[in-house]
């Protein structure tokens, strides 16, 4: 079965939830991720290359949008499952810096986003999860519903998402047979909008703002840089290896109005270009020019 018949199956399967659990609103748990499409339905970026889902616009069923991705007291302060917006894209170029910018074109909203890698296109993970989180009731919230977007993969909040060979799925999940996702691991964020400290009323996770690696190893890229402002959040990663990766972008300040928030998500590569072999020469040539300088000094 292709990802897109799977993704519509749980499209299906989660309206059909969300119309039985309407009677009780915080009962809602099953939920199918926003995934959006690139401009040409073009998910593949090759070297030297920009993708982009322009003029993205989502106002989630349950209101505002100024707190998708952090700073929702209500769930608290976790991303919001079917609220922050998916795009899943491949590299297929090796030796690659790549630039992820998620940038507002109307409206206002602080932006952030996290990145995953996968090892496939982000097939939507599981509609309901067996992860509840530790708050109280009416806002007892099952993954991925409410989902931890900066722990690492196999962390609470994260196991709807999770590759079962990276995180052991609760086997109590019916049915058994269909766990978890494609997710391999959790490779950075940016935030331009509120952090939080962790704490034992969701997923216990600490939301920093900037830019944050999570992944710790060089598996993946070698290192990440970004920036972000007001309308804007970027992630620089440098040699980002060829493979599919995630991004959930959304809003993170609930103290603006993003009712009516425009904006445009770009992927562009870049080849890292090698020093040339006269540079180095250069500078074995400058450092005996010094050395010799030196000794002269010294004789005189």
């Amino acid at each position: 079965m292709s990802n897109k018949i799977k993704i519509a199956v749980r499209a299906v399967l989660a309206g059909t939830a969300l119309s039985v659990a309407s009677s009780g609103a915080y009962a809602i748990n099953a939920v199918t991720p926003n995934i959006h499409k690139w401009d040409g339905q073009d998910n593949v970026v090759g070297a030297n290359e920009t993708i982009t889902a322009s003029n993205l616009t989502f106002g989630p069923v349950h209101g505002a949008i100024t707190n998708t991705w952090t700073d929702n007291p209500t769930m608290p302060n976790s991303a919001w499952g079917h609220a922050v917006e998916w795009n899943t894209f491949q590299v297929t170029a090796a030796n690659q810096v790549v630039t992820i910018k998620d940038q507002v074109t109307a409206g206002l909203s602080s932006r952030a986003f996290t990145v995953w890698a996968s090892n496939d296109e982000f097939d939507g993970g599981i509609l309901q999860s067996s992860e509840i989180a530790l708050n109280t009731a009416p806002y007892t919230w099952t993954a991925p519903h409410s989902f931890n977007a900066v722990g690492q993969i196999g962390s609470p909040g994260t196991l709807w998402m999770a590759d079962p060979s990276v995180a052991i799925i609760d086997p109590t999940f019916s049915p058994g047979a269909v766990q978890g996702s494609n997710m391999l691991r959790t490779l950075a964020y940016v935030n331009a909008g509120k952090g939080h400290a962790g704490d034992l009323t969701n997923w216990n996770e600490t939301i920093n703002a900037g830019v944050n690696r999570v992944d710790a190893s060089n598996d993946y890229f070698s290192s990440v840089t970004g920036d972000y402002s007001a309308s804007m959040a970027e992630l620089v990663f440098t040699n980002l290896a060829p493979g599919w990766y995630a991004v959930a972008s959304g809003a993170a300040d609930s103290s603006i109005n993003s009712s009516k928030i425009k904006h445009a998500l770009s992927v562009t590569t870049t080849s890292a270009v090698p020093l040339p072999g006269a540079v180095y020469l250069f500078g074995t040539a400058l450092a005996g020019l010094v050395a010799s300088a030196r000794r002269k000094q010294i004789l005189a």
